[in-house]
């Protein structure tokens, strides 16, 4: 369960061509920051950001050359992904263009200019802020992430990066399948909720109330956390579910907005 005071929030849509979705508060209350994540768009071919599918890669960069351009970034940071916990901490903005690493699902950076990015499809797209020293982490965080405590490995780096407490840490789980639609087996939940008896069978599990928990239990004030109430699988905003049948694959954002 979602712990008390804990904001759901519903991302909205930008107007124009470009089919992102941002977290509104943010947006009002972080004029630094961009943040959110793409969807398949309403075009006839789907907005599919995925590098590594049956996408050819021509057109997959085609669109990352119109989401850079799009949120005003010079170069974007992204990687193969191995359900795992690794972080790339970027300590400088690299050439401008697409930088894609190999081995990490999380990126985190205090370099102003560069676009990180975690690719999804029903996992969860954890967006961490530090809004005291303006430092940003995006990670991926399917049920093994959730274990790995990757999300928790994006906070303690960046209050080891400058915040003395988790008073200024703000977190945000994005379009992700939902609680009802997600259902796994005992072990799941076991890994998940270490400690408490799991289920018999296969039973819906909700990560991004895990998650929510998780990032309290860290030392984030509850009214800083927040999850979306998009579903990937049964809500609307068209985006891709690999549960759902689609190959294809949007991404969670997250950077520093050049001053200059």
């Amino acid at each position: 369960m979602t712990p008390s005071g804990v904001r759901l929030v519903t991302e909205r849509g930008v107007p124009g061509d470009l089919p992102i979705w941002t977290h509104p508060e943010w947006e009002e209350r972080f004029p630094w920051l961009a943040q959110g994540v793409t969807s398949g768009g309403a075009g006839t071919a789907p907005f599919d950001l995925g590098l590594f599918g049956a996408t050819p890669v021509g057109e997959a960069l085609a669109r990352w050359r119109r989401l850079r351009e799009g949120t005003g970034f010079a170069a974007i940071a992204h990687s193969r992904q191995v359900h795992e916990n690794r972080i790339l901490v970027h300590e400088r903005r690299p050439a401008a263009g697409l930088l894609v690493a190999e081995g990490y699902d999380g990126h985190l950076t205090a370099a102003p200019g560069l676009l990180l990015t975690a690719s999804v499809a029903d996992c969860v797209p954890v967006s961490v802020i530090d809004a005291e020293t303006r430092a940003v982490a995006v990670v991926h965080a399917g049920w093994r992430g959730v274990v790995g405590q990757i999300m928790e490995g994006a906070i303690g780096m960046l209050l080891a990066e400058g915040a003395r407490t988790a008073a200024s840490i703000w977190v945000h789980c994005g379009p992700a399948i939902c609680g009802d639609c997600y259902e796994v087996g005992p072990e799941v939940h076991k890994a998940v909720y270490a400690g408490r008896e799991p289920p018999a069978g296969p039973t819906p599990i909700d990560l991004r109330a895990a998650l929510a928990e998780r990032a309290v239990s860290a030392g984030v004030a509850p009214a800083q956390v927040s999850t979306s109430t998009h579903c990937t699988r049964c809500g609307t905003g068209g985006f891709f579910s690999h549960r759902g049948g689609s190959p294809s694959r949007q991404m969670a954002f997250v950077g520093i907005r050049d001053p200059g």
